[in-house]
This record gives structure tokens, sequence and C-alpha cells, in this order.
């Protein structure tokens, strides 16, 4: 479905990673956390860029476990037995120092709990040492203010099947962005990107759909360089919304009746059995999905809509959503 980035190889995405879900040992306890969805699966799909901000900004391993602290209000991040150093500057200096460098990232798998790492699920303590909120690692947190379209997901969210997908389906869709459109940023490049996500986002967010199809109705083409920046932070937000099984059921129907005309009385009976199937959680997406995929190539109803080919169909995405 996408072409390769440039400062990709193999022709493959780029995902930043937390080096530890790698194998690297670089753990505070001189160990790792090896991801084997991320390695033994991702891998063939993208290309890692691994880090490990800890260790960047000059941290030993082994080292003494650090955590995030509220203190006056600001989040600093100390050792657990000292609290003379904060070492938040220093991993907030080290994500804006590599946010220029990793421009070419489709997305960033991220170490949950971490508190460098963390995307929401690192532990926040009170100065007296107490539990009190979960919150982000510091060097996710710059570096999403700072790449605020980037997909980000924690490690362990991707053994959550609805998490993995509508991650995955950012990550390919930010990455076709990168290719189609940024490296050539008209009106039209803008439009085709997204009459092919159209449907997608609209599971995602009817409203946001509808907002940016009224902005490139609207949009000049001298005015196209501006409309990039705005469209793809509302796109990606957007999609960043986890969509609910009703969402899916009704992007059926929307498939469906793009393709009703051609089926005969059977098949129209059995298209709408088996989204009621899923609607009603008997069968998964899979199913559904692919019995209108077969309809489609009987009658060769030609479509360039990225429901058909978001993400390479050997990933399984759709077979336990």
């Amino acid at each position: 479905m996408t072409q390769s980035i440039s400062a990709t190889t193999d022709n493959k995405p780029v995902l930043g990673i937390s080096a530890c879900l790698t194998g690297a040992e670089v753990r505070y306890n001189g160990g790792h956390k090896l991801s084997r969805y991320c390695n033994n699966v991702l891998s063939r799909y993208f290309e890692f860029k691994p880090m490990c901000p800890e260790v960047a900004i000059g941290l030993p391993t082994p080292r003494a476990a650090i955590r995030v602290v509220s203190v006056g209000g600001q989040h600093q991040v100390h050792e657990r037995h000292d609290a003379s150093k904060n070492y938040a500057p220093a991993l907030q200096s080290y994500a804006e120092t590599q946010a220029p460098f990793l421009q070419h990232l489709s997305g960033f798998i991220f170490m949950q709990k971490s508190p460098s790492c963390a995307v929401g699920s690192a532990t926040l303590y009170t100065d007296k040492g107490m539990p009190m909120a979960s919150t982000h690692g510091a060097f996710a947190e710059k570096l999403m203010q700072l790449m605020p379209c980037l997909p980000v997901v924690e490690a362990g969210a991707l053994n959550d099947s609805r998490c993995r997908e509508n991650f995955l389906l950012q990550v390919f869709a930010y990455h076709e962005w990168q290719t189609t459109v940024l490296t050539n940023p008209t009106l039209l490049n803008i439009q085709r990107f997204h009459h092919r996500y159209k449907l997608l986002l609209r599971s995602h967010s009817e409203s946001v759909c509808k907002m940016l199809g009224q902005k490139l109705a609207r949009t000049a083409v001298q005015d196209a360089e501006v409309l990039v920046n705005e469209y793809i932070v509302e796109f990606m937000q957007a999609m960043k919304k986890l969509p609910k099984p009703q969402h899916h059921a009704s992007l059926l129907m929307r498939i469906y009746k793009g393709l009703k005309q051609q089926l005969s009385g059977a098949e129209r009976q059995q298209s709408i059995t088996y989204i009621d199937h899923y609607r009603n959680g008997i069968v998964p997406f899979i199913v559904p999905m692919t019995l209108l995929n077969v309809f489609r190539e009987k009658y060769q109803c030609r479509s360039d809509s990225a429901v058909w080919d978001a993400y390479p169909f050997e990933l399984g995405l759709q077979n336990a959503i």
C-alpha cells in the first residue's frame, strides 16, 4: 500500500521503540523487557530505531531506580532513595534535541510504567513517597508534545487486539501521508488522501471527517501548504480514538451500501446476516470484511479506499476485533 520514506531501509516504515523492548540490557537492573510480538512479528514490517533515554542522558546500567514525583505541582524524576537530583530536565532536553532527527518516524512503541517512557501508566508519587496517580514518562511526554501527530503506544497495549489494530492503522496511515503528501504537498494529494481514508476516518470521528471535507472544499490550490499541517493534526487526533464495535458495524454497512446494487438478493441477505453477526459479537470483523471483499472482486468493483488495504493482511489485525 505504501511507499518507502527516504530515511527507511528495505522499504519499511520506521518505528521508534524503547530499547529494552528489543532485548537490549539497558534497564535499571541490567535486564531487558524483550517484546516477542515486536521482535518476531512487527520486525518483518518495520525498521526499529531503539532508544533508551535514561542511558542516553548518562545514567549507568545497572542504576538506582527512578520515579516520577510531584513536587510543588511540578513533575520531577528522582531516584527512589535520593531526591537530591532531578532527572526530568535532562530527559526532556534529550527529547528536544532528538525530535528534529525523528521526523521520519511513523510511530513509537514505548515501555509501559517507565518513568521516562510510559504513556500514561507511570506511577506519580507524592514527595512523601506515596503513589497518587498515573502519568507519562518525562521523555515520552515531551516527545509527544513536540510531535503531536506521531502514533504512540505502550508495548503492553499491543496485547489488546483493538488497541493493536488501531495503533498499526494509525502508523500505516501516517506513513502513507509522509510518503504521498509531505513529499509533494499539493491540494490534489491532500484530497486524494482524504478520499482514500474517508470511510475509516468516519468510523473514528464523523464530525472530524465532515469538518476536514469542508476545509478541503474551501481551500484554494495556492493555500495547500497551509492546510497540510492543519489537516494531519486533526486527522491523527481523530484516528487515535479507539472505535467501538458499533462504529465498525456502521463501517461495514457503508461498504455494503456501496456494493449493494451489484449484489443478488441472496448475496444482500448474506451480507446483512454476517454484519449482524459481527454487531452481536458472534463473529470477528474479518468475517464480514472477507465476504464483502469476495463480492467486490466478483463484480470487479474498483476502489482505492484504504478499508481494503490499510495494513498488511498477514498481520491478522482484524481476526480478533
